[in-house]
């Protein structure tokens, strides 16, 4: 089956292909989409396994969810496809093996795994795996890191936490992914640039004021129901002084404080818009989203969306 396009993603299921015809469906799809492999399944099932992917001019991202499987990339499947880059995995749910030639990382979730992926590897998942993959091309590497590739798989972490400086570039990059795959960027250009960034300092190249602006953007998104969410903390998150983030944050147009607000009263209305939250107290909502006062959000709302909670809450989530 030919995956679907929308709104420039391409999603892949092997639930619409017959029992026998999933693994080579599966595995034509990964070769034309991200890295060819040889997949087999573990028990008595038939593999099942769901793609998202988006190719943008240097780069390949997907959410791939599987049930528990094998895959293998030898020296065949090298010559057939080769990637000519590095693919990094980040691990959403299940645990997973990544044998090289020099050994075998263990992943759980929240943790990431990056190699080049023209050398031969096997990758176990006794429980399946949800995971975001990012691929990017040697030539982009060399441009950005001075590197074309890597000497061996190198693990990191990136999700759960406060890790300093590498973890908060890690996370930004993993939480862009995310985005990028669930629809919520549209200009790709300035998504290739972010992404590449900071790929560059998860590799140790060193960080731009992108990808640190990226990385506080991220550290704040992902700790907006905390009321002690300070400049110091995302400062240090960065690796930054208090000072060097203010001047960072003033030459994007907006201080910390105004930024870390308006994160967090678009989180609340996004939260107005889920039916899931209809009958949570505003006072709760509020709180959810790290505002200490009722009242100060409620003005503060009313500032920047010119109406109040409620009323923007039962407009939001009238029927259309």
């Amino acid at each position: 089956m030919a995956p679907v396009n929308v709104h420039g993603l391409t999603r892949f299921r092997t639930s619409d292909l017959p029992d026998g015809h999933k693994l080579a469906g599966w595995e034509a799809h990964n070769a034309r989409s991200l890295v060819g492999l040889r997949a087999r399944p573990l028990g008595d099932g038939p593999f099942e396994g769901t793609e998202v992917n988006l190719r943008l001019p240097q780069l390949q991202l997907a959410k791939v969810s599987g049930s528990p499987h094998v895959v293998d990339r030898d020296i065949r499947q090298i010559a057939t496809h080769p990637a000519d880059g590095v693919a990094v995995y980040f691990a959403l749910a299940g645990e997973g093996c990544f044998y090289h030639r020099n050994g075998c990382e263990m992943l759980s979730p929240g943790q990431g795994l990056v190699c080049d992926a023209d050398q031969p590897f096997q990758r176990g998942f006794t429980r399946g795996l949800t995971e975001l993959v990012l691929k990017a091309p040697r030539a982009a590497l060399r441009e950005t890191v001075g590197r074309s590739g890597l000497a061996r798989p190198h693990v990191f972490t990136f999700g759960g936490g406060d890790h300093g400086q590498g973890a908060a570039h890690a996370h930004a990059l993993a939480a862009t992914v995310a985005d990028a795959l669930a629809g919520a960027r549209t200009d790709w250009d300035a998504l290739q640039s972010t992404v590449l960034e900071l790929l560059a300092a998860l590799l140790g190249a060193g960080a731009s004021a992108g990808s640190n602006l990226a990385a506080a953007h991220a550290y704040i998104a992902a700790h907006l129901h905390e009321p002690e969410l300070s400049a110091g903390r995302i400062a240090v998150a960065i690796g930054y002084s208090e000072r060097q983030l203010s001047r960072l944050f003033a030459e994007s147009g907006q201080s910390v404080p105004q930024t870390v607000l308006a994160a967090r009263l678009d989180a609340v209305r996004r939260a107005f818009a889920d039916p899931a939250h209809a009958r949570t107290p505003l006072a709760e909502l509020a709180a959810q989203h790290g505002f200490a006062s009722q009242a100060h959000f409620s003005r503060a709302y009313r500032a920047r969306f010119g109406t109040t909670p409620r009323s923007d809450r039962g407009e939001l989530l009238a029927p259309p």
